[in-house]
């Protein structure tokens, strides 16, 4: 099992200022892969406001994600493994 950390840094904009892309009403999945193994990590949905989500742990490279609290926020992004 890989122990992932997800952390949100909050920006310090507050709030979104720009409506959601409408083409994704439940959110969206971000798959970094390109085909080779992963893992996927559920996000907070949606984020509590402007900011990023910061993901690592021992088998992953540290990645960050945007999210602003909007309907198109991601769900959850998939981080291909160190050793592939």
């Amino acid at each position: 099992m890989t122990k992932l950390n997800v952390v949100f840094k909050p920006s310090g904009r507050g709030k979104a200022q720009c409506p959601a892309d409408p083409n994704f009403p439940y959110g969206k999945a971000i798959d970094l892969c390109q085909g080779k193994p992963g893992i996927w990590v559920e996000l907070p949905y949606p984020a509590p406001e402007c900011g990023m989500f910061v993901i690592y742990g021992e088998r992953v490279d540290a990645v960050a994600i945007t999210a602003a609290g909007r309907a198109d926020d991601p769900t959850k992004i998939k981080l291909p493994y160190k050793d592939q």
